[in-house]
């Protein structure tokens, strides 16, 4: 059970200069001396928003497929350990029932003597 939930921390890890990015994002900041018009100081901000709406669009597009890449995993890795559990339990079985006829068996042999 501990392996999935590392594939996942370090999914997390590989990414969090990504993920940093987008919750950190560098805007122009409002300079009075550096553009002459209010109009220009907006236009240029307008387009930084949307060059980082852009941006975070396909970030989250790239964690989204990643995403979907652990899922799959996860979901594997349940069915194998589901198969593995079955698989335990039949050997449980037949070692059981080794052990009541070997009881039987060996009780048998000392009635016998």
């Amino acid at each position: 059970m501990a392996v999935p939930w590392l594939a996942v921390g370090k999914l997390v890890l590989d990414n969090l200069d990504s993920i940093i990015g987008v919750v950190r994002p560098a805007f122009t900041r409002k300079k009075v001396e550096a553009l002459p018009s209010q109009t220009d100081l907006l236009n240029q901000q307008i387009a930084e928003l949307q060059a980082a709406a852009s941006g975070n669009a396909e970030q989250i597009k790239q964690l989204a497929a990643q995403l979907k890449e652990v899922v799959a995993a996860l979901e594997e890795a349940a069915s194998n350990a589901e198969s593995e559990r079955q698989e335990l339990a039949r050997r449980c079985l037949v070692a059981m029932a080794i052990s009541v006829v070997s009881i039987i068996a060996v009780t048998a042999w000392i009635i016998v003597r």
